[in-house]
């Protein structure tokens, strides 16, 4: 078995804990639930500590380097309790395994080592990198990022799956491959890039922050988020991000959306939050929000359609020359606030419009059924590269620019 990834439940059956050498092969922790804390476990986490270099979120557009959970250690702070791990999932999921609910009360960050960390897909089957950490009674997240700052470790280009994972947060990771979370509880991402990301299954209190996503030739949405069965997909939001295009070849017949919340199964689906975040529209559309979806809300976001992703991401030859959408599907309480819409909006159920712009004068069913009203700005569809990244607080969505705001 190749060690470079790890389910947890794989080496459970082998019922002992192994020996880890320099080599590390076939080998994974015991079941974190099995450690008994001498200390009882207390109702709330440990206040973090005071004196912290941690900046006070900036409502912008897109990242700027201060989205972050209010309840995770700082990057830049020293944690109560600091670990290293090399960069090797193996090791990853061994430190994990050795922590007390009290210790991650307390708060528990571990640095990972420069390096490249191995992966075996994005799709629902594939086998995990982390598959069954971390516990959902945790009272605070666990904080996995690089020792050496953003940049300095890369994950395969085939991607990543996490699965059945429990009170983590991922911060300052990049790729060019795609993530996947499967049935995950209380995860974070953040401050990090990639290809593209799969959310299925089933999930709760998956939160993204400055993550960037999407910008590539790719007939798949850049983001499905899809439960499956009778699972349920609830509380997922966004803060600070930019998720960008996927674009189809011009002979394909893929429906090629940026953000795809489709509601697959009959189990509980949504709320869908997005805050200071940036879309653009793929091919189609950029944001399909399925009728089975309770509710979608968008404060202080741009949602980029018409010809406006192409001013930052320029088509190429044989690539589809479409005209995205801003909204298409039928989501029936959609609500947006201090935001600006370009393109169409199709059958959307908006229910509350507050001081948020449209690109044409939509039709009376496209006005909110319960409060507001679209403000309308014909002017948006024209906008140029500068226009649009000049109400950002970054230039470009480069490697080098987003490393001089994710800092720590």
């Amino acid at each position: 078995m190749d060690s470079g990834n790890l389910d947890r439940r794989t080496f459970l059956r082998g019922g002992m804990l192994l020996a880890v050498g320099a080599a590390v092969t076939a080998c994974a922790p015991m079941d974190p639930r099995v450690v008994v804390s001498p200390t009882p476990l207390p109702s709330s986490p440990t206040p973090l500590p005071s004196g912290s270099s941690r900046p006070g979120t900036t409502a912008t557009f897109g990242p700027n380097g201060t989205h972050y959970p209010e309840e995770l250690p700082w990057l830049g702070d020293t944690a109560v309790h600091e670990l290293e791990a090399e960069c090797d999932w193996v090791d990853i999921g061994r430190q994990l395994q050795g922590l007390t609910p009290q210790q991650v009360a307390e708060g528990v960050v571990i640095r990972v080592a420069s390096g490249s960390l191995p992966g075996d897909g994005a799709t629902s089957s594939a086998r995990p990198a982390l598959g069954g950490f971390g516990d959902p009674e945790w009272t605070r997240n666990v904080l996995i990022c690089p020792r050496d700052g953003f940049g300095s470790i890369t994950v395969a280009d085939v991607g990543i799956r996490f699965d059945q994972c429990s009170r983590l947060s991922l911060f300052g990771f990049v790729s060019a491959g795609s993530f996947a979370l499967t049935q995950c509880t209380n995860m974070q991402l953040g401050w990090s890039r990639f290809a593209s990301a799969n959310i299925t299954r089933g999930g709760d209190a998956l939160a993204f922050y400055e993550l960037v996503l999407g910008f590539r030739q790719n007939p798949e949405d850049t983001v499905g988020i899809r439960p499956t069965e009778s699972y349920a997909m609830t509380n997922i939001s966004r803060y600070g991000c930019v998720f960008g295009p996927s674009v189809k070849p011009a002979d394909s017949d893929a429906h090629c959306d940026t953000v795809q919340l489709e509601g697959t199964g009959d189990g509980e689906f949504g709320p869908f939050l997005s805050v200071d975040c940036v879309d653009y529209g793929s091919s189609n559309a950029a944001m399909l929000l399925h009728d089975q979806l309770v509710s979608a809300e968008y404060e202080h976001c741009m949602i980029l359609g018409e010809q406006l992703p192409w001013r930052i991401y320029p088509l190429q030859p044989g690539d589809y020359e479409g005209t995205p959408n801003a909204f298409s599907g039928g989501c029936r309480d959609v609500r947006l606030t201090d935001s600006i819409v370009a393109g169409a909006v199709g059958r959307m159920g908006f229910t509350g419009v507050e001081n948020s712009t449209l690109s044409y004068q939509p039709v009376d069913s496209q006005q909110p059924s319960q409060s507001g009203a679209w403000s309308v700005d014909t002017g948006i569809s024209a906008w140029s590269a500068n226009d649009i990244m000049s109400r950002q607080d970054i230039p470009d969505y480069d490697d080098a620019t987003l490393a001089g705001i994710w800092t720590w």
